[in-house]
């Protein structure tokens, strides 16, 4: 028997279309439900077949994890043994965990048999994302790290880095602080204290002053050598060992010049207090003892004779 295409009309207006019949879903027809039921089977036929490696996967990951945290625990107290700063030691052994317990997860993956290639694949693209965006913080954590294990300074240290002078107040991954001899806070950060020289005016324990002073061409400049010797000795402040030098600097315009060189502490409050004690104690031995700090003289010498103008006689 052959199915014929039945016309339809569309209501009143006696149009007819012609075509196949619609189809007819009917919930209640055994059919229907036969793709449906065949995924479930096969769905539950598959977790039950991946319970196992599950299992094996979790247990792989939970020694893997414990195996984490003992390495960690080690590493902390191995860098807490040396003279690594405490923040140092806690920043590296975080890394450590945290990159260990990465490593049992991807282990417990691997061991569950989920491929862990294309998880690795979004990581790398998700990190590089994320290091390019965060490039310039990175850095100066690095920064941080390095200088924390290098300690070319520590809290209380006067340095010197690009225009920057002061005191060391705090140290942190992202940034020094400095209070500079004016009561100004300055945030450096570290990445810039990397690559800048630094000079560490205080690590050594003494610091050297230089200070010029000059005397006449017509005093004796031994004598005078030996009276700004003990003027600089006897000053408060001043270092026995390394001992004062006095040196004949140069043959100046008006003066002869002798540089005195001393020690002292190093911070910057005792370097000024003893700079100032010392130049008052130099000028006064030289005064005392008949030397003469000259102004500066100036010769003039003029191509023809100057007539100097007689004064008038006075009127009577």
């Amino acid at each position: 028997m052959q199915s014929e295409s039945t016309p339809a009309t569309d209501g009143g207006l006696g149009i007819e279309v012609e075509g196949p019949a619609p189809t007819t879903i009917n919930p209640l027809d055994p059919d229907f439900w036969d793709p449906m039921i065949d995924k479930l089977e096969e769905f539950q036929t598959g977790a039950v077949a991946f319970i196992p490696r599950l299992i094996v996967g979790l247990v792989a990951m939970a020694l893997a994890i414990v195996a984490a945290r003992v390495i960690a625990r080690a590493v902390r107290h191995s860098l807490a043994a040396s003279s690594a700063d405490r923040l140092v030691v806690s920043v590296l052994s975080n890394v450590v965990r945290y990159f260990l317990l990465f490593v049992a997860v991807l282990f417990g993956l691997s061991a569950a048999g989920i491929p862990i290639g294309t998880v690795l694949g979004g990581l790398a693209v998700l990190g590089l994302a994320i290091a390019f965006a965060v490039q310039d913080i990175g850095e100066n954590l690095i920064s941080g790290v390095l200088l924390m294990l290098r300690k070319p300074f520590q809290v209380g240290d006067q340095i010197i880095t690009g225009d920057y002078e002061g005191t060391v107040e705090a140290i942190d991954l992202r940034a020094t602080t400095l209070a500079d001899y004016d009561g100004e806070t300055i945030l450096i950060p570290n990445r810039d204290l990397y690559r800048n020289p630094l000079i560490n005016l205080t690590e050594r324990g003494k610091r050297r002053t230089r200070v010029v002073v000059g005397v006449s061409y017509d005093d004796d400049q031994d004598a005078a050598r030996e009276v700004i010797r003990a003027a600089a000795e006897d000053v408060s402040g001043v270092m026995d060992d390394p001992a004062v030098q006095v040196y004949l600097l140069e043959l100046g315009g008006s003066s002869v010049n002798f540089e005195i060189r001393y020690w002292t502490e190093p911070d910057i409050g005792t370097v000024r207090s003893v700079q100032d004690r010392l130049i008052s104690s130099v000028k006064r031995s030289l005064d005392d003892n008949g030397f003469t700090i000259p102004w500066p003289i100036q010769t003039i010498k003029f191509d023809t004779p100057l007539q100097m103008a007689q004064p008038a006689p006075p009127q009577h």
